[in-house]
């Protein structure tokens, strides 16, 4: 991804204690007036930057930003996030990821934003949103695989983002089939839709929400939301967590295309929520209740009900009374 002179000047300064003027002007062969004034445009991007006649300039913080400089200094991936298109604020980013894909888009581009005015969730749901305060991100991905497999990423991402968040010690549990919480309350979601062309998969996009600074909800949602903040009373860069969930994913993707689902059963009952415990799950058919007992190796969730097993394709698990 080719860099412009800002994010040349901003990663230099990251790479660095202090550093003159001159010696940005040299690096970069342009003057050292175009060098303040990329200084003053970072500035104004919200990095605090000290400058001192001596000694140059000290990046001071680097703020908790979703630039793709700011996430590429955590990715360790070969495809995916390569290719990264950072948005202030859009509708969704999966319509963006939707656009890009049918625009040829290469596999592994991240759309990302600070703030999206449209976001959705699982059946149509609004996705809550505060400006700067979450990550909303959509994966172009390109897989071979047959078109019933498609639904298996929606459950690999989200052992990818439970391993990324315990990472960082945040103690996050999955709730089949697209949902993260911590404590019972939901702190991210995984939106997957395909672009297809006859029998085949074109493109399949990836969206995760992800609640990080908040601070509170609407009131309908106090009880069933919260963030990593509220939880953890962590700080942690949005940036960090997007990289260190692509480092995390990539590989289980590529074992994913070349082995299937079934070797990631286990991964998924260590993290899956009230395994083993009396749930209640709704289709569009009926309403069942029993013990979940965990998924197939294809994805389907089993709840054992007193006429014995069942397994589900499409449904949802009945957390909370809707309002």
């Amino acid at each position: 991804m080719e860099k412009s002179t800002r994010d040349r000047v901003l990663q230099a300064l990251m790479k660095a204690d202090w550093i003159s003027g001159q010696e940005l002007a040299d690096q970069f062969n342009i003057s050292r007036t175009a060098i303040w004034k990329q200084i003053a445009a970072l500035k104004e991007d919200g990095y605090i930057i000290e400058a001192h006649k001596k000694t140059g300039y000290h990046l001071a913080d680097r703020g908790d930003r979703l630039t793709p400089l700011a996430i590429q200094q955590y990715v360790r991936t070969d495809t995916l996030g390569q290719q990264i298109i950072h948005l202030e604020q859009t509708e969704t980013t999966q319509r963006i990821a939707h656009e890009q894909a049918q625009q040829a888009a290469s596999e592994g581009t991240l759309i990302v934003c600070d703030f999206q005015t449209d976001g959705r969730g699982q059946l149509g749901r609004t996705w809550h949103e505060t400006r700067s305060a979450g990550i909303a991100m959509s994966l172009i991905l390109r897989p071979t695989a047959p078109l019933h497999q498609a639904g298996q990423l929606t459950l690999l991402a989200g052992i990818a983002l439970a391993e990324t968040l315990r990472t960082l010690d945040v103690p996050a549990t999955i709730k089949w089939p697209n949902d993260l919480l911590i404590a019972g309350r939901k702190v991210a979601g995984i939106l997957t839709e395909m672009q297809t062309e006859a029998d085949r998969i074109n493109s399949v996009i990836i969206g995760i929400g992800i609640n990080v600074h908040h601070t509170q909800f609407p009131e309908l949602l106090s009880d069933r939301a919260t963030s990593l903040h509220l939880a953890t009373g962590k700080l942690i860069a949005r940036a960090e967590i997007v990289g260190l969930f692509l480092n995390t994913f990539e590989p289980m993707y590529k074992k994913w295309l070349t082995e299937g689902f079934a070797s990631f059963v286990p991964a998924w009952e260590k993290y899956a929520d009230r395994l083993n415990d009396l749930v209640t799950l709704r289709t569009r058919q009926e309403t069942v209740t029993g013990i979940l007992r965990g998924i197939q190796a294809d994805g389907t969730l089993q709840i054992e009900t007193e006429t014995g097993l069942k397994a589900f394709h499409s449904a949802e698990l009945v957390y909370w009374t809707e309002m």
